[in-house]
């Protein structure tokens, strides 16, 4: 209420103030806690300058309580985000920032790492979202402490699923709307009768509202940290400073996997040149390394198509003579041959041509893994480079490997070199908007010519209806006009047939209604390739293409890239019928494009196998006893609601033996009928009593 005493405020924010500065490291907990809400309350009034309370809040932040420590966290986070509620404070949040970049340098590594939090989780709340707050978090992976760069290398991995995250979780609107949902039918359920099928259907229901809530979660998963790395003012200063202190880091082997993916992950999202990594991550590929498939995945992480041939070979040989050999194992020789595939993916020029040669050999070998990662990099370099393949495992071109043909070029030379590039006149795939527009002409036109031929149909039969009824007015015969009429058809079926109306003769055509619809249909569009690549290079300068439009040449490209190229006297018929070609497929499978067009290496890529390897007695009963977690026993299942509730007399006879019940089994039989009276008698007074 010390707002309401405008003449007491400065008094009491500074002697609260001054308390919390000199007092409150030797204070008691609950004391001190209490004049923490009292500074957060005056400060939500803005009573205290913000400066001013800056300072105090990571000032608090050396109390060794880490109580203490979280709640300032959670306000200063907060209050900041409510400054930017209705619109961007860019004087205040300057000024804070200054004072956060201060902090990193802190020789307290814990009052530094607490300025790590809040830029972290005000940069994944959208609060600051920033240039300048992205590189204050890279600075701080290149402090000195483990527990401060930590915390901002993994922001970067998408891998900051801490414990101080859960407080702000909590907060969400969808976990909140979630738990709103789920709060309101379970209170639904306590009305009405409890029964197993509700019980059943209060499960289920909640079991589909965490689905769903996961599965939207999935579809709008956090990229914070891709948006980080592209904000990086600098990424090749950044990444070789990463390095160097990687190459001097003595902390453990797992934050040294952390440190080497951030720098892969950087080198790959901007085709950056630290040339000395590759020689470095060299050493560590063996199959015996501890998380060697991690180490395969930053190496392919790390490649792209601007790398040095030269300084990519020995990496690609090191891993075919340590991998893919006789002598290891058929799950090393294939994970060897995934990663080349996924390195030769986005670095073609990596490999040589002889040991793609003796690589594509094991497309033959025993184990079906191998085979299939075999005939994977067969496949890759069918579509990249054709000739670095022996001439048998080449293939048919399709018409996007034709596309990119210099002029002049045969098909054994399709790649290019390190170094070389095409630049694309038009945007790929316009010509499905060309083959579009010429499909909708055609379609239009034969609209009119059905509805024209409709029309003269209607028109003849009522002339024809006319005839006869003059006809017969006049007194001639209509069978022997028929007669007459199909004799002269006969003779004359190519000619033109005549028809008398009241002012004259009018000449119709003999070929019939249907015989066009026929040849209508089957006219398919025939564009020449370079009429229709001018034609989409006019569309493309002409306007501007719609969301859907880019969808649609997306799936054009796709369906180029499957589509075998019409080569040869025995394709010469198909390739003057380009219909087939030329149809867009509106149902494509989006995992192509999204494959496509993902830029980070996954770890399934790398350890793919088809066919499962056989398992030991001992990994099949750990595997059974997992499937056994979470799942109801076998046996006789309890009839009621509560499981943990006393047992009937009756239940409980079941599991004594024979000797315990017998006397009271035939006491039971030799009852009289008064005796059965009075029990049942009783038994119904009991009832009653408990049911009012």
């Amino acid at each position: 209420v010390v707002h309401f005493y405008p003449d007491y405020v400065e008094g009491f924010s500074s002697g609260v103030l001054q308390t919390l500065l000199s007092r409150s490291f030797g204070m008691n907990p609950t004391m001190r806690m209490a004049f923490m809400k009292a500074f957060m309350r005056l400060k939500t009034r803005d009573l205290i300058p913000l400066d001013k309370a800056i300072d105090i809040a990571f000032k608090l932040h050396r109390c060794q309580d880490k109580q203490v420590r979280q709640t300032m966290r959670n306000f200063v986070v907060h209050d900041i985000k409510r400054l930017n509620l209705r619109q961007k404070m860019h004087k205040v949040n300057s000024l804070v920032q200054s004072h956060l970049a201060k902090l990193l340098k802190d020789n307290n590594p814990t009052v530094a790492r607490e300025a790590v939090f809040v830029l972290l989780r005000l940069f994944r709340k959208n609060v600051w979202n920033d240039a300048r707050t992205a590189n204050l978090i890279a600075e701080a992976c290149l402090a000195k402490r483990k527990k401060v760069y930590a915390p901002a290398v993994r922001f970067f991995l998408g891998q900051d699923k801490t414990n101080n995250e859960k407080d702000s979780d909590s907060e969400s609107e969808p976990d909140t709307h979630k738990e709103t949902k789920i709060r309101q039918l379970r209170l639904g359920h306590r009305v009405g009768c409890k029964t197993k099928n509700r019980q059943k259907r209060l499960e289920r229901s909640i079991e589909h509202i965490n689905k769903v809530e996961a599965r939207k979660a999935a579809k709008g998963t956090n990229l914070a940290h891709f948006a980080a790395i592209n904000l990086l003012h600098d990424p090749q200063a950044f990444a070789e400073r990463l390095f160097r202190k990687l190459e001097h880091c003595s902390d453990r082997f797992e934050i040294r996997l952390l440190l080497l993916d951030l720098v892969t992950r950087l080198i790959g999202l901007h085709k950056l040149l630290v040339l000395n990594l590759y020689p470095f991550i060299q050493r560590f590929l063996r199959p015996h390394q501890r998380e060697v498939t991690r180490l395969l995945l930053f190496t392919a992480q790390a490649s792209h198509d601007e790398v040095p041939p030269d300084v990519m070979e020995p990496v690609i040989r090191t891993i075919a003579d340590n991998f893919v050999t006789e002598r290891a194992s058929s799950e090393a020789i294939a994970v060897g041959l995934n990663a080349v595939r996924e390195i030769c993916a986005r670095c073609p020029y990596g490999i040589s041509q002889d040991l793609l040669s003796d690589l594509v050999q094991y497309r033959t070998y025993k184990n079906k893994n191998v085979v299939a990662s075999a005939r994977s990099l067969i496949r890759l370099y069918r579509e990249i480079n054709p000739s670095a393949l022996p001439r048998k495992e080449r293939g048919r071109p399709t018409e996007a490997q034709l596309e990119t043909m210099i002029e002049g070029q045969t098909f054994s030379g399709l790649a290019l070199s390190f170094g070389q590039t095409t630049a694309a006149k038009f945007v790929p795939g316009a010509e499905a908007l060309v083959l579009a527009e010429t499909l909708a002409k055609q379609s239009r036109r034969e609209d009119r010519n059905n509805s024209g031929s409709s029309k003269r149909m209607i028109k003849d039969d009522k002339e024809t209806k006319n005839t006869e009824e003059r006809l017969n007015a006049e007194g001639v015969d209509a069978d022997a006009n028929d007669e007459d009429s199909e004799a002269c058809g006969e003779v004359n079926k190519s000619s033109r047939i005549t028809q008398k109306k009241d002012d004259g003769w009018i000449d119709v055509p003999q070929s019939s209604d249907d015989d066009e619809t026929e040849v209508s249909d089957t006219a398919k569009p025939k564009i020449d390739p370079s009429e229709l690549a001018s034609k989409a290079l006019e569309i493309a300068s002409s306007r501007i293409f719609t969301q859907e439009e880019f969808e649609a040449m997306r799936r054009y490209q796709l369906n180029k890239q499957k589509r075998f190229a019409a080569m040869g006297s025995r394709n010469k018929r198909k390739a003057e019928d380009d219909s087939e070609f030329l149809e867009i497929d509106s149902e494509e499978d989006e995992a192509d494009g999204d494959k496509a067009n993902s830029q980070l290496v996954t770890m399934s890529a790398i350890t793919r196998l088809v066919k499962r390897p056989r398992q030991s007695k001992a990994e099949r009963l750990e595997a059974i006893q997992d499937g056994r977690a979470g799942r109801e026993k076998y046996g006789y299942k309890v009839n009621r609601m509560n499981p943990h509730a006393s047992t009937t007399n009756r239940e409980k006879s079941k599991g004594k033996t024979f000797q315990m019940i017998k006397h009271k089994v035939r006491q039971k039989a030799k009852r009289s009928f008064r005796d059965k009276q009075i029990a049942l008698r009783d038994q119904l007074r009991h009832m009653l009593k408990h049911m009012r």
